[in-house]
């Protein structure tokens, strides 16, 4: 796992300079390096997912490769690979013109008798936020945090980290209050605001999954009769923080069933309704 874990670190280390280093107003303009054509700052998706796949294809341990940008998982050359990878590799990115935190997500399986059944196959799981400054969050045994320095060198800076049992703010789509056919978050976050919680809403899923697993508190996106099967990706994005919250000892849930429970879909890009919470929270909700 850790020549994966290189191969993760140095491509977020490369789409990390490739943010830093270029106009968030015209990010296009960096597409002829990538033989990327067109205008659109959400290239910069496709461009992070060329970088990410082109450096995991070689590894001879990745069995299979998954990605938001790609119609299907891709087999590599390596059919006796252990692994399957599967990451967003930019999620937030409809944020990246204003400049607001984004980051790459991945989670690595480990097929056991030639299959993986459920989050529960996950190995090694991770996202690296790109923000203020960029860093890589590594969940195995535990959960590590690393920064990245001017010398293009992640270092740790904290090891082990845990959630805190309880925080002080909620993470929900205000916006949909009214769509929402599951009354119990509606009630929940009118006890929260009674208990005096913040509201906190970034739209982009690393962002605010990151600070709830710093602070503490709860992260919430429901079903709705716009997006009846939720908003978030299974493979790439809900399993890889439900891993993560459960290895600093925080909680996770589709709303019936702790996420990485959830059987493995046949549809790469199945959505999920996910809670990512502390684990106070969790059970304010259950408990509803």
């Amino acid at each position: 796992m850790n020549k994966i874990l290189k191969i993760i670190e140095n491509s977020c280390i490369e789409i990390s300079n490739l943010i830093r280093n270029s106009s968030s107003l015209n990010l296009s303009k960096i597409n002829d390096k990538y033989n990327i054509s067109g205008d659109n700052v959400k290239k910069i998706d496709l461009i992070s997912n060329k970088i990410l796949k082109k450096n995991l294809e070689k590894c001879e341990l990745i069995k299979c490769i998954g990605s938001e940008e790609e119609d299907e998982l891709y087999y590599t050359q390596y059919k006796d690979g252990k692994y399957l990878i599967c990451y967003d590799p930019l999620d937030g990115s409809s944020n990246i013109g204003v400049n607001i935190t984004t980051g790459t997500i991945f989670a690595l399986y480990e097929y056991v008798n030639g299959e993986i059944q459920d989050g529960n196959n996950i190995v090694m799981a991770g996202y690296c936020l790109y923000g203020g400054c960029t860093q890589l969050i590594i969940a195995k045994n535990n959960l590590n945090i690393y920064q990245l320095d001017d010398k293009n060198k992640f270092n740790l800076i904290s090891e082990s980290w845990k959630i805190p049992n309880k925080g002080n703010y909620y993470a929900i789509n205000e916006s949909n209050k009214y769509i929402i056919n599951d009354k119990r978050y509606g009630k929940l976050t009118d006890m929260l605001i009674q208990y005096n919680y913040s509201a906190r809403w970034v739209a982009s899923l690393v962002a605010d999954a990151h600070r709830t697993l710093i602070k503490g508190g709860i992260f919430m996106y429901p079903e709705n009769n716009k997006y009846l099967d939720g908003r978030i990706r299974l493979l790439y994005e809900a399993y890889p923080f439900a891993y993560i919250f459960k290895v600093a000892n925080g909680s996770s849930s589709n709303g019936k069933i702790n996420l990485l429970d959830v059987p493995f879909p046949k549809n790469c890009h199945k959505k999920t309704p996910i809670i990512l919470s502390s684990n106070d929270e969790m059970t304010l909700f259950n408990n509803i």
